[in-house]
C-alpha cells in the first residue's frame, strides 16, 4: 500500500461523523501518498467546504430527500459503482443511517472498508444503535472513535479505535467564548439579558415523544424567580428541521407559555456553545464537547439515560421540577471552567495519538 498513491474514500450520511471525516481530511492530505474521495450527504457538504479546492481531494455529493427503498438502492449502486471505477483502494463510511445498510450490503466482497462508529457511547437510545448493530453485522472491518469501545466482542470481526474526538473545535470554541461572547450579545439585541440558556435538540422518537415534552412541561412550571433577566432558547438538530415535529411542539408550547422568554434559536451551533450560560440536552454526541467547553450542562428527560457525562458526574440531571429548579439555581452559580478535562478525555475514549492510530489501522501506514 506505501509503494503507490492510496486512493482513500469517505461515504457519509450524518453530521457527527461528518465533522470526523472533515477533520481527519486536513490531517491525511498533508500525505502526499494520499489523494480522498469524500461523497457525503449534500445537507453537510457545508462541512467540507474548506478542503474543496484541493488539488488531491474530490468532492461528490448526494441526497436522501423524498427518495423510496428503490431510489436508495440505485444511488448506493452508483456510488460504490463509481469508486471502484476510480480505483479507489479503501472506503471509511459512517453506521448510523440505514442508507449505510444498503451501501454496506454493496460493498461486501468488492472494496476493503471500515465502518465507522463516531459516537463515544457504546449504547444510543432512539433507534441509533439497533441500526448499528444492523451495520456492524455486514461489516469485518469496525473502527470505533472511542478507543475504548475497541473492548466489545464481536465473533470474527476486526475491532479497532483509534482514540478520536474533535477535542480542537472544543478549544477553539473555549476561546471564542472568551473573546466573542459580548459582541454576540449585541449583535442579536441580548445586552441586557443576564442569563441565556440553551437546550440542544435531539433526532429520535423518544426524544420527540417524551424526553423533549417532559422539558417544555417542566420549564412551564418554573418558578415565576427563575425566569428574571433570563432567555430560554430551543437549538433544533439540523436533521430535525425536515419534519419539524419538535419545532411545531415548540411553537404550540410558546403560545400557552408567553410568560417565558423564549424563542427558537436562529443562532449557528456555534455562536449557541459561544453565548450559552447554560446547556440542557437529553442525548447528543456534543454532550461531551460541551462539558470540553466548560459550559453548565443539564440533561433533561422523561427517564435519565446514562452516557458518560451522567456516570462520571459531570452534568447536572433532571425528570422532575424539583430537579429542574436546582439545576438553574446551580447553572446561575457556575463559572464556566473545566477542571475535569482529562477525567472526560479519559471517559470519551481520547487519545491525542489518534490520527497515528489511524493511519496504521486503515491505511497500514507507519
Amino acid at each position: 500500500m506505501t509503494d503507490k498513491r492510496v486512493r482513500l474514500c469517505f461515504i457519509v450520511c450524518d453530521g457527527g461523523p461528518a465533522g470526523h471525516f472533515a477533520e481527519f481530511t486536513k490531517y491525511l492530505i498533508a500525505d502526499n501518498r494520499l489523494s480522498i474521495d469524500i461523497y457525503t450527504n449534500e445537507i453537510h457538504q457545508a462541512k467540507f467546504e474548506d478542503l474543496r479546492n484541493h488539488e488531491r481531494i474530490r468532492m461528490f455529493h448526494f441526497s436522501l430527500h423524498g427518495m423510496n427503498e428503490s431510489d436508495e438502492d440505485n444511488l448506493a449502486t452508483k456510488i460504490i459503482e463509481n469508486c471502484m471505477k476510480e480505483n479507489v483502494d479503501k472506503i471509511l463510511i459512517d453506521i448510523g443511517n440505514q442508507f449505510d445498510v444498503k451501501l454496506a450490503r454493496k460493498l461486501t466482497n468488492t472494496i476493503d472498508f471500515w465502518c465507522y462508529y463516531d459516537n463515544p457511547e457504546e449504547y444510543v437510545p432512539g433507534g441509533y444503535s439497533n441500526r448499528c448493530i444492523e451495520m456492524m453485522s455486514l461489516c469485518q472491518n469496525i473502527l470505533f472513535a472511542n478507543k475504548n469501545l475497541a473492548r466489545l466482542e464481536l465473533d470474527e470481526k476486526i475491532i479497532r479505535g483509534i482514540g478520536y474526538y474533535p477535542i480542537e473545535i472544543a478549544e477553539k470554541l473555549k476561546q471564542r467564548r472568551e473573546l466573542e461572547r459580548t459582541q454576540l450579545r449585541d449583535k442579536y439585541g441580548w445586552k441586557n439579558i443576564e442569563y441565556i440558556f440553551i437546550y440542544f435538540g435531539g433526532n429520535n422518537q423518544l426524544y420527540y415523544e417524551l424526553a423533549f415534552p417532559n422539558f417544555l412541561s417542566l420549564l412551564s412550571q418554573i418558578d415565576q424567580q427563575s425566569l428574571h433577566n433570563t432567555l430560554f432558547l430551543f437549538h433544533q438538530h439540523p436533521a430535525a428541521k425536515k419534519d419539524n415535529y419538535d419545532g411545531n411542539l415548540f411553537q404550540n408550547w410558546l403560545e400557552k407559555n408567553s410568560h417565558i422568554q423564549a424563542s427558537l434559536s436562529q443562532l449557528t451551533s456555534d455562536e449557541a456553545q459561544i453565548l450559552a450560560d447554560g446547556i440542557f440536552y437529553y442525548q447528543t454526541s456534543m454532550a461531551y464537547q460541551f462539558a470540553l467547553i466548560g459550559i453548565p450542562i443539564m440533561q433533561v428527560a422523561h427517564k435519565i439515560y446514562k452516557d458518560i457525562l451522567v456516570q462520571h458526574n459531570l452534568c447536572h440531571t433532571a425528570i422532575d421540577l424539583n430537579q429542574f429548579e436546582n439545576g438553574l439555581k446551580l447553572f446561575k452559580k457556575q463559572n464556566n471552567s473545566m477542571e475535569n478535562k482529562q477525567l472526560i478525555y479519559d471517559a470519551i475514549g481520547y487519545n491525542k495519538n489518534w490520527l497515528k492510530n489511524f493511519r496504521e489501522i486503515v491505511l497500514h501506514f507507519e
